[in-house]
């Protein structure tokens, strides 16, 4: 039990996030506010849709349906996030390598595995169903035994989703010869993500009649009248249901005791069945990756003899992003899909408009859009999406302790820092075209000087934000790491392009108050952050022995 202890606090400190113990307290504290931070904006936005939902339901005397439809909903998110995440953490992560070879029982790693797993569940639902739990304790005036109720849900709701999907993957990579490749699962993960959220979008986002109170609670009746049916065959919804239900009764206490014993059943008869498998698993799948790293070592050897530096590097770091799906999954990804999620919605709540209202619309706004309004609220939108693209905050950190390679070869730091930009700056271009594509398409009248204007002074703050995102890199890289997903959820770096945005919208729009004239602000803009490319590029070629000083 001890050695199980031990691991999973190993396995979760290099999986979760964590603090550096070198880190000045300020940065420390800083981290902390920050997800402080977060956390309030996600628990405060969960809060007030709970909060609706359930004055809704309040109307028909029905409030019970929200904790229904909240245990499903969540018992489907925690199978679709351990998905997502248990073959990465059972066999392909790098401490395989580590693990393996010592003198521990497989069911011990295994057991280590399940909790590393069932934690990070654990955090998702303190973000999630708690502020649920709460809102809904606090609108129908419930005692203190709903909050002990709720939290012993929280701790054993989690566990059998978790334990049972896990148990169907591990079976599959059992079985299966093709998702043994790692490269196929994640992309595989990736495509099924994609579809459903464009799925949701177009399920969801259909505005053919717009809801009363009273449409929104009959339509979550049925939700839950649906969940009722199907639950008897989810051994985890029904007890965790009644005793939120109960919590006040003998009857509660039966239940929650009904959850745990399943819960201490499943977990011990999955733990012993995938440990008789486990290890002969994970060591083919931890030989077939170290000789795909030593094959990649030599492909990266033999792409410097090209006679074109440029193209050859800027290849090297889009392989890079496109051979490892996780890479491109937290990296390139969002900058693709979030501005398409953004979209999708404003199409579909226009699409049954008619047409000439829509115009009638923009007609009378025309003076407005083709104004420095119009063209800040463009740069606005633009700049917004700027904040999904890591590719470059995380240039230095995606290539781990292997970035001391760019110290011996033969190309100037100034130069490889610019190549390194490249993919960034290149993977921006598609949410400008986005923003501009259905701005015509929306706006018919929409003045093609402001158009111009949005793409070329797009084109310039992106290069100035990436300059600014490889130096932050440069700055605090994050070499060591054990899975790919550390890179990004463990890489402070990333708040920081966020918070970059964030600045450059204030002053736009602080600009936009002292200079109203349309060709005078976006010429000002352009000036502006010219003069700042070519300030921070000085800074490049003065320091960049400094900032490579951290990669060793």
């Amino acid at each position: 039990m001890k050695e199980i202890f031990l691991l999973t606090k190993i396995l979760f400190k290099s999986s979760a996030t964590q603090f550096n113990t070198n880190n000045k307290k300020n940065k420390v504290f800083g981290k902390v506010f920050f997800y402080i931070l977060i956390y309030l904006y996600l628990a405060g936005l969960i809060g007030y849709i709970s909060y609706e939902s359930i004055k809704v339901l309040m109307y028909i005397n029905k409030e019970y349906v929200f904790i229904n439809i909240c245990l499903s909903a969540m018992l489907i998110f925690y199978c679709i996030q351990t998905i997502i995440t248990s073959l990465n953490v059972l066999f392909f992560s790098k401490d395989l390598e580590l693990l393996l070879p010592l003198p521990v029982k497989p069911e011990k790693i295994v057991a280590a595995k399940f909790n590393t797993l069932i934690i990070s569940q654990y955090i998702i639902s303190t973000i999630v169903l708690l502020p649920m739990m709460i809102v809904y304790a606090i609108l129908l005036n419930l005692n203190i035994m709903f909050y002990v109720m709720s939290l012993l849900v929280l701790i054993l709701f989690p566990i059998i989703p978790v334990i049972l999907t896990i148990f169907i993957t591990t079976i599959i990579m059992k079985f299966t010869n093709i998702i043994r490749n790692k490269d196929v699962v994640q992309y595989l993960t990736i495509f099924i993500t994609f579809i459903l959220i464009i799925g949701i979008q177009f399920i969801f986002g259909n505005p053919n009649s717009e809801l009363t109170d009273q449409d929104m609670a009959n339509k979550l009746v049925q939700t839950n009248s649906t969940i009722e049916t199907y639950s008897k065959f989810f051994i985890t919804i029904k007890p965790a249901m009644n005793a939120l239900l109960n919590f006040d009764s003998i009857k509660g206490f039966v239940n929650i005791g009904i959850l745990l014993v399943e819960t201490i059943a499943v977990y011990i008869v999955v733990l012993l069945v995938i440990s008789k498998t486990y290890l002969k698993t994970a060591l083919s799948v931890a030989t077939n990756r170290i000789k795909k790293k030593s094959n990649s070592k030599e492909k990266k050897e033999k792409e410097y003899d090209e006679n074109n530096i440029l193209l050859a590097y800027v290849k090297k770091e889009f392989k890079n992003l496109n051979r490892n799906p996780i890479f491109f999954m937290q990296c390139v990804l969002p900058a693709l899909l979030f501005p398409l999620i953004f979209c999708i919605p404003m199409y579909l709540s226009l699409r049954n408009v008619g047409t000439g209202e829509i115009e009638s619309l923009f007609a009378s706004l025309s003076n407005i859009i083709n104004s420095s309004y119009g063209l800040l609220g463009g740069l606005v939108v633009v700049l917004f999406f700027f904040m999904f693209n890591f590719s470059t905050v995380a240039a230095i950190s995606r290539d781990g302790e292997n970035s001391v390679f760019m110290k011996y070869i033969p190309i100037d730091y100034s130069k490889q820092i610019l190549y390194k930009i490249i993919p960034g700056i290149l993977i921006n271009i598609f949410p400008i075209f986005y923003v501009l594509i259905l701005s015509k398409i929306l706006i018919k009248n929409f003045s093609i000087n402001i158009i111009l204007f949005i793409m070329f002074i797009s084109m310039i703050i992106n290069i100035f934000n990436n300059f600014i995102m490889i130096i932050i890199d440069l700055k605090h890289p994050k070499l060591k790491w054990i899975t790919e997903y550390a890179v990004v959820k463990q890489n402070f770096n990333i708040f920081f392009a966020m918070i970059i945005s964030i600045i450059e919208i204030i002053g736009l729009i602080i600009l936009r108050k002292y200079v109203q004239d349309l060709y005078l602000y976006g010429i000002t803009l352009i000036l502006l952050f010219t003069i700042l490319n070519i300030v921070i590029l000085n800074y490049i070629n003065k320091n960049k022995l400094k900032l490579f000083a951290k990669i060793n």
